[in-house]
């Protein structure tokens, strides 16, 4: 079973080397990056969410992508109690309060809680390298 992605912001392009990485929302837990997944608990241990992340956003580049493309929702999923079902995933990028970054929040039909973050791998060499 596939993810559906609920993008919340209007669409619009945004380079990658503005975006800092992940930032979760209110009851999720233990968001990391694990290869090219974007993994995280919602009211653990009840639901586990993988967002597998496209190949071509993955490595650092200088592109510009859309919401809509930052993930690959087929090969994503949400397990309940490990077992996987289908459902609807809210993403939005979102302008930090707490540091002068953009993330994406993951879960974004919840309120976010930028106590739980995870980075991407910067740019190197590049005009605009995450703070």
């Amino acid at each position: 079973m596939s993810v559906t992605l609920i993008v919340t912001n209007p669409k619009f392009s945004f380079p990658r080397s503005y975006l800092k990485g992940f930032v979760g929302s209110a009851g999720t837990s233990s968001l990391i990056i694990n290869g090219q997944d974007v993994e995280f608990d919602y009211l653990a241990p009840l639901y586990h969410i993988v967002l597998h992340m496209t190949d071509g956003f993955f490595p650092p580049t200088s592109n510009v992508y859309s919401l809509d493309h930052l993930f690959d929702a087929t090969a994503s999923q949400v397990y309940l109690s490990g077992v996987p079902i289908p459902a609807g995933v809210g993403v939005l990028f979102f302008p930090m309060t707490v540091e002068p970054t953009w993330r994406v929040q993951v879960l974004a039909t919840l309120p976010v809680d930028e106590t739980v973050t995870v980075d991407l791998q910067p740019l190197s060499n590049y005009w605009r390298l995450p703070v």
